[in-house]
């Protein structure tokens, strides 16, 4: 799969987060890289999104980890990521201070809660390339609660029809909703369900080489890759019954995006809107790091799929509308360019060309 010449191409022609990355990830080269750090760093959409890593003080916002604004954890860092910095930064460190600072003061307690907030935060950091204790610790503590869930085989999640009926105060926006989850699933297991975010985070843990901790990660792909857990499974998990009149939504699921046809969901442009192609390509980008995932019918019929917008010269030509830049979930696909000059001629060759290299790379 790996073409020298695609790769000289790229160091020619795109910007520095898309010739860093191809000198640091795909030629190896760490000199080459490194001459490139100055030239990263003066890169406006590096230092735009640097800016919105950093939270001010006090924070913009009360969950800075969480949300869908460009200043927000789950945001701002895997942008950076996909622009090519990582933990080895300085600034990237600093940035991140904050959020240390609260996974720290989880990890002081040995009964801290499996909260929403605090999963997404370890597993951004480990995506980044955090090696921490702390980072270390509660990701693999988190791969742990997951896989104790998973290894269970639960796929029915959600309450009757006539169940449903009984609920009080269901808010309108969710009045003819499916998909109520049952309060003893939470009651037992807390977020211990897989989440879009592990399936970020978990791939910085094969580093380890712990054949342990392999086989939990590799379990927990195995029971998401399976048809009872898409046919099962309602887009986002579902609605939380808490109980007096409360209701919550249960946040990202890590269903493939077009599971059963990926070739038809991008054909028709995804279910809906949040769940189209950059989804389906950022999905992509991250899964592929699990030999277990690259052995499924969804991985290898998106494969050939997108070699059709291979050209003559060994590049990759994708329709603009899937690299997408907009405010919105990293995870859902709102962020996944690369910082290419988007005035230049052939600035979407370079990013369609790039994507594909972030695929080959694990299947050489």
């Amino acid at each position: 799969m790996v073409d020298e010449r695609v790769y000289s191409w790229l160091m020619d022609n795109a910007d520095a987060p898309v010739r860093y990355r191809t000198a640091r990830e795909l030629l190896r080269d760490e000199k080459a890289a490194k001459a490139l750090e100055t030239e990263l760093f003066d890169n406006r959409e590096v230092r735009k999104w640097l800016k919105n890593l950093k939270p001010e003080d006090p924070p913009q916002h009360r969950s800075m980890e969480h949300g869908c604004f460009d200043f927000c954890l789950e945001n701002a860092l895997p942008k950076l990521v996909q622009l090519g910095l990582h933990s080895g930064i300085s600034q990237m460190r600093d940035a991140v201070g904050l959020y240390f600072g609260r996974l720290e003061d989880a990890y002081k307690r040995s009964d801290y809660p499996d909260r929403y907030t605090l999963r997404l935060t370890e597993n951004m950091l480990a995506f980044a390339g955090f090696t921490d204790d702390v980072v270390i610790g509660m990701t693999l503590d988190g791969i742990g609660r997951v896989h104790d869930f998973t290894s269970r085989g639960i796929y029915d999640f959600y309450l009757s029809a006539e169940e449903r009926d009984t609920l009080k105060k269901v808010p309108a926006v969710w009045k003819d909703a499916a998909g109520f989850i049952k309060p003893e699933i939470f009651n037992n297991y807390s977020f211990s369900y897989p989440l879009i975010y592990d399936i970020v985070g978990m791939p910085a843990m094969y580093a380890l080489k712990d054949p342990a901790v392999d086989s939990k990660i590799n379990g927990i792909i195995e029971y998401i890759s399976t048809d009872e857990f898409h046919n099962n499974v309602y887009d986002g998990y579902g609605i939380l019954v808490e109980g007096n009149g409360k209701y919550h939504g249960m946040g990202w699921d890590p269903k493939y995006p077009g599971w059963s046809d990926p070739a038809d969901y991008i054909e028709r442009g995804g279910a809906r809107v949040g769940s189209g192609v950059p989804k389906l390509l950022f999905f992509a980008q991250n899964i592929v790091k699990y030999p277990a995932a690259r052995k499924t019918k969804w991985f290898n019929e998106l494969f050939d799929y997108l070699e059709k917008y291979k050209t003559d010269n060994g590049t990759y030509l994708f329709p603009k509308k899937w690299i997408d830049e907009s405010q919105g979930y990293a995870v859902q696909g709102h962020h996944l360019s690369f910082g290419e000059n988007r005035r230049k001629k052939d600035w979407l060759e370079i990013e369609s060309t790039f994507y594909m290299q972030t695929l080959f790379k694990y299947l050489n």
